[in-house]
């Protein structure tokens, strides 16, 4: 089957089917042999989309032993390229907030993939604010590469090894301020809520620096110099929610100072690179100084490669040998309800009718990875769709993509489907 995409009977009027620092520490060689620990049970991987991509079918029979119906899938795709889109700007070519996508995946197989009009599926996405969830997976990277700063979630955020710039503390809680208080957002760092400079991973206003707004010691910009309430009690904040994208913005700074390497350049060399995503690029402005990637979310990249980190996600780290991050690494948001970028369903979260292993990143625009780990499953959305819909999305989507499962699985709850 040619791997490149067939355009087939639009879905809408304008919508189209495609289906198929200090010094820093000697790293180890993390690319040696690993056993594979992953639940999902597929053991294919893509190449890379300039030598084939992904496989894929629109065969009726071969979609039902993979445990799935076309004609259901495809009325998922339907209902997702109807939605309206609201306007946006990242500075960045090839983005169009237009432009939406949606890609599942099942046993390896692209099963269904649909894009809303021409060039959506060439098209840059803004994936918001699943950078942080792929900062959370590169910081597994960053513990398996470099045991010897013994990097665990319970590490200190301000350590002089890797938060220099940060000291002398601007407030003297940052001292007690861990990396797993940043992945569940009960740092005390400013929250999105607290002020509009800090709403965004990356701002445009006169005198605002990345990284010294960060680590609280923009001059132009104070807010961001006391935490918001003590690390570790965010039911004492009163304000909001307690979501911080400066907290996640912290480990741009992090990854650069132990690896050396500018965050982005950490990022697409040790994940991105080794899972087969091509073109990657940065909502970036002026005070940015000189940090491409924002760890709070500020990446654009394709559609089929936003389902590879998905599908790196499914396989918990492996990608075909090679060990990206920890099985266990991932294991500990997977299998907890306190992580917001990738929330499980361990709690009935995202309802009792599916199963206890879903978990799903958020984005803002409505962009996420959906993955079932016991059903081998993903489900990826790309585009710009407004906040107003957020709660018919989520609900929607879910029901027609489980609608479309005919494979055996037990929910949340323990009732037994199909």
């Amino acid at each position: 089957m040619s791997p490149k995409p067939i355009a087939r009977p639009a879905l809408s009027s304008a919508a189209y089917l495609f289906l198929f620092a200090c010094e820093s520490p000697q790293p180890t060689d993390p690319e040696g042999s690993f056993d594979r620990t992953a639940a999902a049970s597929s053991t294919y991987y893509p190449t890379p989309e300039s030598s084939g991509g992904w496989r894929e079918t629109n065969d009726r029979a071969r979609i039902g032993d993979l445990g799935m119906d076309r004609d259901k899938i495809e009325s998922l795709g339907q209902y997702l390229m109807r939605l309206p889109y609201e306007n946006y700007s990242t500075g960045v070519s090839g983005f169009k907030p237009s432009n939406k996508a949606a890609i599942v995946v099942k046993g390896g197989w692209i099963v269904g993939e649909y894009y809303n009009q021409a060039g959506a599926d060439r098209a840059l996405y803004y994936t918001a604010s699943n950078g942080k969830t792929f900062a959370m997976l590169l910081t597994g990277n960053l513990a398996q590469t470099y045991p010897n700063l013994n990097f665990s979630p319970s590490s200190k955020l301000y350590d002089q090894r890797w938060m220099k710039e940060g000291f002398p503390l601007s407030d003297s809680r940052k001292s007690g301020i861990t990396l797993d208080h940043v992945f569940r957002h009960a740092s005390g760092v400013i929250p999105e809520d607290h002020h509009a400079i800090a709403d965004g991973a990356v701002q445009k206003e006169k005198g605002w620096n990345f990284t010294s707004f960060t680590v609280g010691k923009n001059k132009s910009w104070t807010q961001s110099s006391q935490l918001a309430y003590a690390p570790g009690k965010p039911s004492s904040y009163s304000k909001g929610r307690t979501y911080s994208s400066v907290a996640f913005n912290h480990l741009s700074l992090l990854f650069q100072n132990v690896t050396g390497k500018e965050a982005g350049a950490y990022l697409q060399q040790a994940m991105l690179d080794r899972i087969g995503v091509g073109k990657v690029a940065y909502k970036v402005t002026s005070g940015m100084d000189g940090t491409k990637y924002a760890a709070a979310g500020n990446v654009l990249m394709t559609a089929r490669d936003f389902m590879r980190v998905g599908y790196l996600m499914l396989q918990e780290g492996d990608w075909n040998g090679r060990r990206i991050f920890p099985a266990s690494w991932l294991q500990r948001f997977t299998r907890s309800t306190a992580y917001p970028n990738i929330r499980s369903n361990r709690d009935c979260y995202w309802g009792s009718d599916y199963p206890a292993d879903l978990y799903r990143t958020v984005g803002s625009g409505q962009n996420w990875m959906l993955v079932v780990p016991s059903l081998d499953l993903v489900l990826t959305f790309n585009g710009r769709t407004p906040a107003s819909k957020r709660a018919e999305v989520d609900r929607v989507s879910l029901e027609r993509l489980f609608d479309a499962v005919t494979e055996r699985y037990v929910t949340c709850n323990g009732r037994v489907v199909n």
